[in-house]
């Protein structure tokens, strides 16, 4: 068959197969209608059968209830065209795409999660609770600070001598003239988010968002910390959500919370001086000779 002859049907529903690289499932074609409904994770598909393509498009079909039903209490937006997570918690479902297109998640598949700046852990949260990380992202933003302000303080010395010398050639002020970019490295590049699922389809999904970075022209450790506090914001709404929606009165941990004091342990007894004592209140007369005897049989272990 040549590149325009004709094609055979589409092999899920017998529909006529368009284009000229059409989609295949086990060596067989497969319609842009029926291939287009597809939300698996990278590769899935490839190693699938026509049988097990088949399961899956009914699995979508059951899955289009949930869409049906769907109604979005909480959103986590990472940006205009980022990642986004739309949670319906009255019904207790989950997708990661606005329109719904995308696979619709309940309660009961979610297993745990784990977001990250980096690969530093910033939340875990299972059904155990939500384990929330102190980030020393600022602490080493405030470390290069006096670096940052010591490349400020140059630049606008090296601005300033290079507009003295315009002035004295005659040449007109032009600010952009004297922009020098220097390339600061960040504290870490993303936020990284996994969420594990207990699914036919899916284990996990991945996720992230970019981590602020500094100007280069002219940075600031302010604004760098106010763009991360923001973001870290995002990050931590989502890991509440998550928490919510999959583990509700699951508790929030601290690691870093003082252990709670063990309760006191009694101290161990002195079999010799309880015996000696018990017998000062037999010829005391306080106690009887059976009384005393059931006693020291008993601080013995016999």
């Amino acid at each position: 068959m040549g590149l325009f002859g004709k094609k055979d049907p589409c092999a899920i529903c017998g529909g006529k197969v368009k284009g000229l690289f059409p989609s295949k499932v086990d060596g067989q074609l497969i319609c842009s209608d029926c291939y287009g409904n597809v939300d698996l994770p990278d590769g899935a598909v490839k190693g699938m059968t026509l049988s097990e393509f088949r399961g899956y498009m009914a699995f979508r079909e059951e899955n289009d209830v949930l869409r049906q039903q769907f109604q979005t209490t909480h959103q986590v937006d990472f940006g205009w065209l980022d990642d986004k997570f739309l949670f319906d918690m009255s019904h207790g479902l989950l997708c990661m795409d606005k329109h719904l297109n995308r696979t619709i998640f309940e309660t009961k598949h979610i297993k745990s999660f784990v977001i990250r700046e980096d690969s530093v852990v910033l939340f875990e949260g299972s059904a155990a609770g939500l384990i929330c990380y102190p980030s020393f992202v600022p602490e080493r933003v405030m470390e290069i600070a006096p670096e940052i302000d010591r490349i400020r303080m140059q630049e606008q010395m090296q601005r300033n001598a290079e507009r003295f010398v315009d002035m004295l050639d005659g040449k007109r002020d032009n600010d952009t003239h004297y922009h020098h970019y220097r390339d600061i490295p960040e504290p870490f590049q993303k936020f990284l988010i996994e969420i594990y699922f207990d699914h036919p389809y899916w284990s996990v999904f991945t996720a992230d968002m970019s981590g602020p970075t500094f100007d280069n022209t002219y940075p600031d450790v302010n604004d760098y910390l106010r763009d991360y506090h923001n973001r870290a914001a995002i990050m931590d709404e989502l890991a509440h959500a998550l928490m919510e929606l999959a583990f509700p009165g699951a508790p929030v941990v601290d690691p870093n919370a003082p252990a709670m004091p063990a309760e006191p342990v009694a101290a161990p007894v002195d079999a010799v001086t309880e015996i000696q004592r018990y017998k000062a209140l037999l010829d005391q007369g306080i106690i009887t000779e059976e009384e005393f005897t059931a006693k020291k049989r008993q601080l013995l272990g016999i």
